[in-house]
């Protein structure tokens, strides 16, 4: 293993990853959504006083995320490009991690190299869920990244019966804390914990060494670490029932609990919702192959169904298949670190069950499986150096196929971002085009209603908190209003319950929608139905109902 670390390479894939970066942020091609809007505002919040826990409205994704954002807003002033500078930050350090993991796991440049290339220049399921934030993506990749450096370096010291080191203490106790924090932002670190903890487990269980009470000392640093790290999880499920538990562990028809349908004069019934119905294993697994691994090698959009390019995407994904594969054989540890080896194919393997184990195995985004982009580059980083180390080839052509096949990845990722950022919708979180709202007439809307005094109302959710961040929360619409064809209502939109009081006490709303003509029509038969006279105004995608000669019916949560 060459030992002289390769500083060169890891710059110029910092400088790609920036450069790209900066091109993709000046492009303005990343549409900025509610769930977005929420990290803004609870960052603004937080500048006023507040102490979140987790993401509004929800008891997991913690608010790391926020308290970022909120110091962003601190240095560079309160806007949505602040949001997407903290978000670049977090980028580039999980591209330093990356890099860092590569290297340590094989002690080749080669494969460092490549796979610092594969995250610098990245398929748009990483560019996206990296530059748009959701709430603590980026921070449960670093973090992740974090858990996997600690976790091998302590590994490796275990292997050379060194643990008990005082040097080594340190590992022990930084890979509890960053397992902790990480958990605390996001429960899919456990994608990254779950092999660390069992490799290590199998490294203590085949040590040599005889000082077993201080060996256990060393894992009792890391537990204690762990609880330090995700202490406002453990804190907030003691004051809360254990609810942050629950939302990984739901008890049957808790769910369907939450969903209300829409009936004449706004009316509401409970309705048992077909979308929070769990899909059987045979569907999240057909899912996986054509939503789930597509995404990962950039076959598929995240917001599309349809293969990007096929003729070019599905050779990479083969390619990518088979360095998974080329690895998994390679048990005489030619290519990575026995160790390193265990943990990228640990990865991929407890992910892909867990993806089709779980309820989350469902969505069609692929965001759940943003963690494997990490050991799939460096499956095919591994790929790309097997050939160097073939003999039935001249030295000159091996260089050339590993040029090849590196380019031929690179820049089909690379396409893939400019032909996303040159069509419509350009990036964006929404699959369901219906969620999917341009930001054309979002400064007209806001116009709008400032001039003719409409501050409250109410909305469906992908419009509500994305107005309230751009208004600065002068303009405060409740999402009471259901934005699916079957006019079904997740009474969870309502992420801040401060809002929908403030808009309780306004004598005077309005009511706003946008993409959905069977809520605009029930709308108006309401309206008619009770003699109400009302105007209207169109606004690109936003229809405006206000001026109401007499008070129409506020929408019915119960």
């Amino acid at each position: 293993m060459n030992n002289r670390f390769p500083l060169r390479p890891l710059l110029f894939v910092l400088i790609i990853a920036l450069m790209a970066r900066v091109l993709l942020l000046a492009s303005d091609t990343v549409s900025f959504h509610s769930d977005e809007a929420i990290v803004g505002l609870m960052a603004r919040h937080i500048l006023q006083g507040e102490r979140p826990t987790f993401f509004y409205g929800q008891a997991y994704m913690g608010s790391l995320d926020a308290w970022l954002v909120a110091l962003g807003f601190q240095l560079f002033g309160d806007s949505v490009l602040t949001i997407r500078i903290v978000q670049s930050v977090l980028y580039l350090l999980i591209v330093l991690t990356g890099y860092l993991i590569a290297w340590r796991f094989s002690g080749k440049t080669t494969i460092a190299l490549v796979t610092g290339l594969l995250l610098a220049l990245p398929v748009p399921l990483l560019v996206l869920y990296t530059t748009a934030s959701l709430g603590g993506y980026s921070e449960m990749l670093l973090f992740g990244n974090l858990v996997l450096l600690l976790g091998y370096e302590v590994a490796q010291d275990l292997n050379a019966n060194i643990a008990l080191n005082r040097r080594s203490l340190w590992k022990w106790a930084l890979l509890g804390l960053c397992a902790g924090v990480g958990w605390w932002v996001n429960g899919l670190l456990i994608v990254y914990a779950l092999p660390v903890s069992t490799l290590l487990l199998y490294r203590l269980l085949r040590s040599t060494s005889p000082h077993g009470r201080i060996r256990a000392a060393f894992v009792a640093i890391a537990v204690l670490t762990f609880f330090v790290g995700s202490l406002p999880w453990w804190v907030y499920n003691f004051d809360h029932q254990w609810s942050a538990l629950a939302f990984y562990l739901p008890a049957p028809g808790v769910q369907n609990d939450t969903h209300v349908q829409y009936l004449d004069g706004l009316r509401t019934v409970p309705v048992e919702s077909s979308e929070e119905s769990g899909t059987n294993m045979a569907e999240r697994f057909i899912g996986l192959l054509l939503f789930g691994i597509p995404g990962l090698t950039g076959l598929r959009f995240p917001w599309s169904s349809t293969f990007f390019l096929p003729v070019v995407g599905l050779p990479v994904t083969f390619l990518y298949l088979a360095a998974l594969y080329t690895l998994a054989r390679d048990t005489q540890n030619k290519l990575l670190t026995a160790n390193g080896r265990i943990l990228t194919l640990g990865m991929v393997v407890g992910l892909l069950a867990i993806f089709i184990l779980s309820p989350f195995g469902k969505d069609p985004t692929g965001r759940y499986l943003l963690p494997l982009v990490l050991p799939f580059s460096i499956a095919f980083a591994s790929l790309v150096e097997r050939i160097n180390r073939g003999e039935a080839l001249a030295l000159r052509m091996r260089r050339g196929l590993q040029a090849a096949l590196v380019l031929l990845v690179v820049v089909y990722a690379v396409f893939g971002q400019i032909t996303a950022a040159t069509n419509e919708p350009g990036f964006t979180t929404q699959f369901d085009p219906i969620t999917h709202i341009p930001h054309d007439a979002d400064a007209a809307l806001i116009a709008f209603l400032e001039e003719h005094n409409i501050t409250r109302g109410y909305t469906h959710y992908w419009v509500a908190y994305r107005l309230a961040f751009l208004s600065d929360e002068r303009l405060l619409f409740v999402p009471a209003l259901p934005y699916k064809f079957s006019l079904i209502l997740r009474l969870a939109d309502d992420r801040y319950p401060a809002y929908s009081a403030l808009v309780d006490e306004s004598e005077s709303f309005a009511f706003i929608t946008a993409n959905n003509a069977g809520l605009d029509a029930l709308l108006v038969a309401t309206f008619n139905a009770q003699g109400i006279q009302f105007e209207q105004a169109q606004i690109g995608l936003y229809t405006v109902y206000y001026g109401f000669d007499a008070p129409p019916p506020r929408p019915l949560s119960r």
